[in-house]
């Protein structure tokens, strides 16, 4: 008799965190640091807006010390992160290597499952 185990689709990871589907609630799981937060793919797509939206160049060359910083906020989420800018570079490019792999799964499910002709 065997056992079903659940073992999460990972989509990307960096060093610094990951990011796998969920079967059971087919929701985006992002693991960033201390951050564990659970996205429905319009709820994730409107993060990535939001991360992708902030300005680093214009903070890089601001030297207040208000600029080191940036607070990541989606209220309907509960997400509420104080980064550097450092670490916002590295979710950017974990959020960004997510949606990248959600796009290539979905093209290689349309081609492979759904046009079966053109294979």
């Amino acid at each position: 008799m065997s056992a079903a185990v659940n073992i999460p689709n990972e989509l990307f990871s960096t060093p610094k965190g990951f990011s796998f589907q969920c079967d059971k609630s087919s929701r985006i799981v992002v693991h960033f640091g201390e951050m564990i937060a659970s996205f429905r793919i319009q709820d994730f797509l409107n993060f990535r807006r939001l991360v992708n939206n902030i300005d680093i160049k214009s903070r890089l060359f601001d030297l207040s010390d208000e600029s080191d910083f940036e607070f990541v906020e989606a209220p309907q989420l509960n997400i509420n992160q104080k980064l550097t800018l450092c670490e916002l570079i590295q979710l950017r490019e974990l959020v960004n290597g997510t949606q990248f792999a959600i796009e290539l799964n979905s093209l290689l499910h349309s081609i492979l499952y759904l046009e079966p002709e053109l294979v």
